[in-house]
């Protein structure tokens, strides 16, 4: 596996994490909301910016990963609309 592929990986966790920031932000109440919302926000945005900029890298360089990076690049731009309808209904 490439190293740039692991890198869209590692990415990939960091975008997560600032879901799961986001989603605890959604659900709790009181001024510490902003913090994580906020908090959530950064780490979730960089996460797909750098999920989806790995991702093509490698789509582009390694032609037999190809399959598995666009992948990759779909999930985490399918969790992200999921995490904007969760976060409008909540």
């Amino acid at each position: 596996m490439p190293w740039i592929l692991r890198f869209a990986i590692g990415s990939f966790f960091v975008f997560v994490i600032g879901a799961a920031m986001i989603a605890w932000a959604c659900m709790s109440t009181g001024w510490e909301t902003l913090g994580w919302l906020a908090w959530g926000c950064v780490t979730g945005g960089a996460g797909l910016i750098g999920t989806a900029v790995l991702a093509m890298l490698s789509a582009v360089i390694h032609q037999g990963w190809r399959r598995f990076s666009l992948a990759l690049m779909s999930a985490s731009v399918f969790l992200f609309l999921v995490l904007l309808i969760f976060a409008k209904f909540a």
